[in-house]
């Protein structure tokens, strides 16, 4: 499974705004910076199992995992693009 152009636009849409809101409000308070921590495996693993359940019912685990790797590789690929929106 490979993302089609639709998906990969909303995909890099949605990173360039989450990128925006969090320097928008890193901005104006730093200080939040410090409570902030990276997902760990499991937690990234039990959010996707939510959204899934949640948003996405038609989509199995295995497409989610797959549609993950997909998005993992697009935003490897898509790197130099945002380096320009950082």
């Amino acid at each position: 499974m490979t993302l089609n152009d639709r998906e990969r636009f909303i995909l890099h849409t949605m990173s360039v705004m989450v990128v925006d809101s969090m320097i928008k409000k890193f901005k104006h308070n730093s200080e939040s910076l410090e409570d902030i921590a990276p997902l760990t495996p499991d937690d990234l693993i039990s959010t996707m199992i939510k959204i899934g359940k949640g948003r996405c019912r038609k989509l199995s685990r295995i497409d989610i995992s797959n549609l993950y790797d997909d998005i993992s590789e697009e935003m490897l690929l898509g790197t130099e693009m945002h380096k320009d929106n950082i």
